[in-house]
């Protein structure tokens, strides 16, 4: 009698930063990832097939990135990659594997990378900034607007977006100033501090939000000048601290304080799993576990790992996830998205957006 033969697992590479100013949610992300496999296993798998997954660390230049992935993909056998990082690191991913390999780039993102094969799942500023934005200018007054960023594609994208929203609806940019990841942002409260504006817009990211808003609250800034941001996630505000998040808002399609029975079930399961000290859950991490869930609804669609079949199935693609059920709708994840203000080092959710 032969003995049925062991199928091969599907190994995905799973490409999160620890190293850099986004390293500050990597662990999360990890933990998230794990899940994520665990629970697709027990319902076995994708395409029955187990998943194994790999790691490299996606912090640092994109070209060094690069050369991890690659690892991943021709020396450890990687079908697919996952991504949480940074855009500028999408980019040149996208040119060096995105045709090699199945490659998913889960978090929010600046938009138009139609050209890149690559399967953007975040959300994109229109859907992220738009409900948040227009609720500062409607019902708090917020006319004059100051936007600070790091110097790469997403904060330059999205400024581009927030600018132009600003405009329409009659409100004036007063300043708008980008600094390199790891750079000082001393200067930067100097300028705000002199032009007095009702809001700053921030698109500093990971651990280059903390010195900025510590900054800003020892000044005493943050008593008349509202913050938005759309990356600061729950790693990042404990960080800040909660002497420093007074009228301090986010904008985002996911906060581990959202109240749906599935993300109940999601930190159930996460705390059940990793225990209560286990790195906090924020948009991002949430977007790695969304990421390989996302996958594996979208191989079990189009019944193929090729990336020709997977493009086919991505459009009206529906798949589960702590948000509920999302649902891919002309290229984009269509989903409502949050305000929240922080409390201390926790947010409460204020508002939420319906998809647009």
């Amino acid at each position: 009698m032969s003995v049925p033969r062991k199928r091969e697992p599907i190994r995905i590479g799973l490409l999160v930063p620890f190293q850099g100013a986004d390293a500050i949610w990597g662990p999360s992300c990890q933990y998230s990832a794990v899940l994520a496999a665990a629970e697709l296993n027990e319902k076995g798998g994708i395409l029955g097939r187990q998943i194994e997954l790999l790691a490299a660390d996606a912090g640092g230049s994109p070209q060094a990135v690069v050369e991890r992935a690659r690892d991943l993909v021709e020396r450890q056998g990687a079908n697919a990659l996952v991504g949480v990082h940074l855009s500028s690191v999408r980019v040149e991913l996208a040119r060096a594997l995105a045709d090699r390999v199945p490659y998913v780039f889960a978090p929010l993102f600046e938009g138009g990378t139609e050209g890149e094969r690559v399967f953007s799942i975040g959300e994109v500023p229109e859907r992220q900034f738009s409900g948040a934005v227009s609720h500062f200018m409607d019902h708090q007054g917020a006319r004059r607007w100051f936007l600070v960023g790091n110097d790469y594609v997403w904060p330059r994208a999205s400024h581009n977006w927030v600018r132009n929203f600003v405009l329409q609806r009659g409100g004036e940019i007063i300043g708008e100033e980008y600094v390199g990841l790891g750079d000082d942002t001393t200067h930067l409260i100097d300028l705000i501090g002199a032009a007095d504006p009702d809001i700053v817009f921030l698109s500093l990211v990971g651990s280059e939000c903390v010195p900025f808003n510590r900054m800003f609250a020892e000044r005493g800034l943050s008593r008349h000048i509202l913050r938005l941001s759309g990356a600061v996630e729950e790693n990042t505000l404990l960080a800040i601290g909660a002497d420093n998040t007074e009228n301090l808002f986010c904008a985002a399609g996911y906060f581990s304080a959202l109240q749906t029975p599935e993300n109940d079930t999601f930190l159930k399961r996460y705390r059940d799993a990793f225990g209560v000290t286990a790195p906090v859950q924020g948009v991002l991490s949430e977007a790695c576990y969304e990421g390989l869930r996302f996958f594996g609804a979208l191989a079990t669609r189009a019944q193929s790992l090729e990336i020709d079949a997977l493009s086919q199935a991505f459009e009206g693609l529906s798949f589960e996830s702590p948000r509920g059920v999302t649902t891919i709708r002309n290229g984009v994840v269509s989903g409502p998205t949050y305000l929240a203000r922080a409390d201390g080092t926790e947010f409460e959710i204020l508002r939420s957006f319906d998809a647009i």
